[in-house]
Parts: structure tokens; C-alpha cells; sequence
């Protein structure tokens, strides 16, 4: 129990298989000589976050979403108003970047912000989905058409010496061959992940 729960590692990859609302922050676990075990856990997300990010959501899907649209148009129309409308917290300023709080309502994430925003779109479209971390970055898995694609919205919004927003798509539901290629030519080791924990992502 302690090495499990004093395991950064560990507990990270235990969030990313659960809703970004379930996500902790710590895990304590205490026992007594009876054996009684007592765990208290400290929550990534407050009561109070989850009403306002659940009716900003709501908010984005009502003015962007329509039910005739096939779900990989849907992802692409979230997955570009998170860009669009969050910029990434180079100093990691604010509390809250790492949240999906950080990036639909400060509008300033890190990769956790960006990747947590699309997962609750995500569930909130019944798509099958988790987060992937490697040993600095996360982002999302998502499974559709039968496969487990790749959505990495943190590298579709890069950040440039002059602030200019960008937009791209490289990172838009790919498969793994596809990310190891983009990232072997960007000689970037941040999509480099344990195969033997997210073994949907082979």
C-alpha cells in the first residue's frame, strides 16, 4: 500500500484511466495494528470546478455540436475550440493549467488542461477513451471505428516566439505507427509511452 501510493508513476497512470472529475491530487493511506486502513484522498477537481466546467461545456457543445454530425467531426470541432480559445502556460502560471478548468475557463493550460477539456468531451459523447502519459507529457487514446487513435491537442497548438496562435492537425486521431513517425522527425521523446500499460495504444 505505501509503495503504491507514495508512486507518482503509478498514480498517474491510474487517472488516466478514470473521468477527469474522478482524478486525485494525493492519495493517503493510513492503518492501525488492528488492521484498519484508512485512505483519504485529496481531489484534482472541487464540487464547485465541476458544476462551472460542466455548464461550460454544455455551454460549447449547444453552441458548436449538432446531432447530425458523425462523432469525428464532432471531436474536430472540440478539438479545435480548445485550441482556438486556450493558450498553453509556458511558466506554468496559473493553479489550475493542469486542469480542464485551466483550459475552458482561464483559457491557459498545460498538456494535463488540454488533455482532460477532450476527455470530458469526449464521455460527454459516449466515445471510448483515456489518457496516456509518458515520462513529461499527456494526452488522449481514443477508440473509433474499431481502432485506438492517437489525439494529442497539446501539439496541435504549439507555441511561437511571436504568440501568433497556430492551429494544426498532426496530432488528430492517428494511429501509433503515425505518432512515432511525426515524432521520430521531430526528434521530440514526449510521445514515448509503456506499451505494456496502455497496450490498446500497441
Amino acid at each position: 500500500v505505501n509503495a503504491i501510493t507514495n508512486d507518482a508513476g503509478v498514480l498517474t497512470h491510474i487517472n488516466n484511466f478514470v473521468s477527469p472529475f474522478n482524478n486525485f491530487k494525493s492519495i493517503n493511506v493510513t492503518y492501525s495494528q488492528s488492521g484498519e486502513v484508512n485512505i483519504k484522498i485529496e481531489k484534482l477537481y472541487s464540487s464547485d470546478d465541476i458544476v462551472t466546467i460542466n455548464s461550460k461545456i454544455n455551454e460549447i457543445i449547444n453552441e458548436n455540436i449538432t446531432d447530425d454530425m458523425k462523432v469525428e467531426d464532432k471531436i474536430l470541432k472540440i478539438h479545435d475550440y480548445i485550441i482556438n480559445n486556450t493558450k498553453y502556460d509556458t511558466a506554468n502560471a496559473e493553479s489550475k493549467s493542469s486542469t480542464a478548468y485551466g483550459a475552458l475557463i482561464n483559457h491557459k493550460a498545460v498538456c494535463g488542461g488540454y488533455a482532460d477539456a477532450m476527455a470530458l468531451f469526449l464521455n460527454k459523447f459516449n466515445v471510448p477513451n483515456f489518457k496516456i502519459a509518458s515520462n513529461t507529457h499527456v494526452w488522449n487514446a481514443v477508440y473509433i471505428d474499431s481502432a485506438w487513435l492517437h489525439l494529442d491537442l497539446t501539439w496541435d497548438d504549439p507555441t511561437t516566439s511571436n504568440g501568433k496562435p497556430i492551429l494544426i492537425h498532426d496530432f488528430f486521431l492517428i494511429d501509433t505507427s503515425e505518432l512515432e513517425r511525426i515524432s521520430n522527425k521531430l526528434k521530440n521523446n514526449q510521445h514515448v509511452f509503456d506499451k505494456n500499460i496502455y497496450i490498446e495504444a500497441k
